[in-house]
């Protein structure tokens, strides 16, 4: 059994690695993606706080979805993180641009999910408040560099 469990790690781990982005337009286009995936996770934590704070879910699948969307969302800074912009300036706007985004929208999802295990309904409202301000600009970025 543990034979067979080798290849699919060694799958998994190659899979990860990423290339670096040969042209600007390649590393907007990936910048765009990433806005995009962000968004998602955001947004479905957002959904599920509104959902809690109006009693249409309970304290265990909040905390559930966000953690969720807390380790989607680190997962894709990682990745974007890791890729290797070009030499150029609009490069490097596109990368000063999106990371400051993405760490805001990482502290608001770790925010909500402290809130949510102490129940903490105003915390979460007006944590829910900023990551929709930092949703919406993610989703402009996106809709902005998108191809």
């Amino acid at each position: 059994m543990r034979r067979a469990v080798w290849p699919v790690a060694v799958a998994l781990l190659a899979g990860g690695c990423v290339a670096p982005a040969p042209t600007t337009a390649a590393y907007e286009e990936k910048a765009a993606m990433t806005a995009e995936a962000a968004v998602s996770e955001a947004r479905t934590a957002l959904l599920a706080t509104d959902t809690y704070l109006r009693d249409g879910l309970t304290g265990a699948y909040l905390e559930s979805v966000l953690v969720d969307a807390e380790e989607a969302l680190g997962s894709v800074r990682a990745t974007f993180d890791s890729v290797q912009p070009p030499e150029t300036e609009a490069a490097d706007a596109l990368r000063a641009t999106l990371d400051p985004l993405l760490e805001d929208a990482g502290s608001a999802l770790t925010d909500l999910r402290i809130a949510a295990r102490r129940d903490a309904r105003d915390e979460l409202r007006t944590t829910a408040e900023e990551l929709t301000g930092t949703a919406d600009e993610l989703e402009a970025f996106g809709e902005e560099h998108a191809p």
